[in-house]
């Protein structure tokens, strides 16, 4: 893997001076997080070179308060530029803890392809209650830096782990990568009615393959909509949680649990879940695979894990 430090370094944000910008925020990088009150800071991972020459811009966020949830809707207060990239970008950005170099930061949660003569910067801009933090992605360092500072690998890690792939139909060839996988229809839904939501992942590794794990996110949607997922998925025989995890089998799932998927049997590999919905609007949800818990696999490792996003039209009953 290439320069996860550099791109951690250089690859952060920067603030924006506005009548109403809270200087108390900016002046205590380093204290302890607030349970609420505090703001969501976008970051720039680094670049991923693809097979047909383009490029992959991979960015995440931190919100920084320990509890509270954010939500930005897309305009003036959560945008990109230059705007033909604009529109894709997360809208609910929830508290995360990672163990390790992972911690407060959700890393990867999606990608802009640019072109292979592609010069300049996307810059994704946010706004929380008036304070407004971007972060420029870009394929060349600026400065006296390493050139390739910002580039990631796509190759295996120490022990052979690769990227997960996501499908939408069992024999399809599926995707991976943080760019994402979209599903090509847009689902419906009525409020307070479960919908169905299929899909299946398989670990890719150079090595003896392992299960993948799943989580289910609210990626975009409307200010205070809550998604309840449930899981459909059957305990793997003699599988064990981890400390403070969900317990494997079917039941509700929160943000940032995950399920494990099996590698037999008439399920295999196959997600199975349901999301009911309490506002009606238009939602996007993220599907995130991942290989995490093998030793050369974690959030802070830049790998490995792969996005899928499902469209849902949500409808008054």
């Amino acid at each position: 893997m290439k320069a996860i430090g550099l791109v951690v370094a250089f690859g952060s944000l920067t603030s924006t001076p506005t009548t109403a910008q809270d200087w108390t925020q900016r002046e205590f990088p380093l204290a302890p997080p607030n349970s609420s009150g505090n703001f969501v800071a976008p970051y720039f991972d680094g670049f991923y070179p693809n097979a047909d020459g383009t490029y992959t811009l991979s960015f995440g966020f931190m919100n920084r308060n320990d509890e509270e949830l954010i939500e930005i809707e897309l305009g003036p207060n959560n945008f990109i530029e230059p705007a033909e990239f604009d529109g894709d970008q997360p809208t609910s950005f929830p508290t995360v803890r990672y163990s390790g170099f992972g911690g407060p930061r959700e890393r990867g949660v999606f990608g802009v392809v640019v072109p292979a003569d592609f010069e300049g910067d996307v810059w994704w801009t946010l706004t929380t209650d008036g304070y407004t933090t971007k972060v420029p992605g870009r394929l060349v360092s600026p400065g006296p830096i390493i050139k390739g500072a910002y580039e990631l690998s796509t190759g295996p890690m120490a022990a052979g782990t690769l990227r997960p792939t996501i499908h939408w139909q069992e024999a399809d060839e599926g995707k991976w990568g943080v760019e994402g996988n979209w599903k090509p229809e847009t689902l419906t839904a009525m409020v307070g009615k479960p919908i169905s939501l299929n899909f299946w992942a398989k670990d890719r590794g150079e090595r003896e393959l392992g299960t993948v794990n799943v989580s289910l996110w609210k990626y975009q949607g409307p200010k205070g909509g809550n998604i309840s997922f449930e899981s459909l998925v059957e305990a793997i025989p003699n599988a064990r949680a981890r400390r403070g995890a969900r317990q494997p089998g079917p039941g509700p799932l929160l943000t940032r649990q995950t399920v494990n998927l099996p590698l037999e049997g008439p399920h295999a590999h196959h997600g199975r879940f349901t999301a009911t919905f309490d506002t009606p609007g238009e939602y996007v949800i993220r599907v995130k695979v991942d290989s995490f818990g093998l030793t050369d696999s974690s959030p802070g490792h830049q790998c490995c894990w792969s996005n899928g996003y499902i469209r849902v039209s949500v409808n008054e009953e």
